[in-house]
């Protein structure tokens, strides 16, 4: 799965990350469709051949988007090799809703999240929170640092007795 700020439009640290979960193994990967980031790895799955499953918060997303944002969305949407959408409308809780389905069902998230992983903030930071609660293993690129980080799941301790 992959989770980012929504205005970071950067080709390149994507296509890595991308790079990192093929490299352990991803073969299908979940994306929630936001403008930003989402899209951008939506572009990249595409261009690369690669299986995805748009994961859409509500049938009406894009109802206040521009109209070429609307367009290019869509567009997008017709490439998916699976959609599924979680609401027929929009309601206060469809975004975090749509994330949560998304970490429930990732072994690896990709995340492109220049906050702290153990903070609090906005969207990206909240699934990046829920991930790691998770013990999903998350490769992060930092923008503000050009920076690329693995942060491995909870260690788990095992009773012998």
């Amino acid at each position: 799965m992959i989770t980012g700020h929504r205005w970071f439009d950067y080709n390149i640290p994507i296509h890595k990350l991308i790079t990192m979960a093929v490299n352990q193994g991803v073969t299908h990967f979940l994306c929630g469709m936001a403008l930003g980031t989402d899209q951008v790895a939506a572009e990249c799955f595409i261009s690369r051949g690669l299986k995805w499953t748009a994961v859409i918060p509500s049938a009406d997303q894009d109802k206040l988007w521009k109209p070429r944002e609307r367009s290019h969305y869509r567009n997008l949407l017709e490439q998916a090799t699976k959609r599924v959408t979680l609401y027929k409308e929009y309601s206060p809780g469809v975004m975090q809703a749509r994330n949560l389905w998304m970490v429930k069902r990732a072994d690896i998230c990709l995340a492109v999240f220049s906050g702290d992983p153990h903070g609090v903030g906005g969207g990206t930071a909240t699934t990046v929170k829920m991930a790691r609660d998770r013990n999903v293993l998350i490769y992060q690129y930092i923008p503000a640092e050009s920076k690329f980080t693995i942060i491995h799941p909870h260690s788990r301790q095992l009773s012998l007795f």
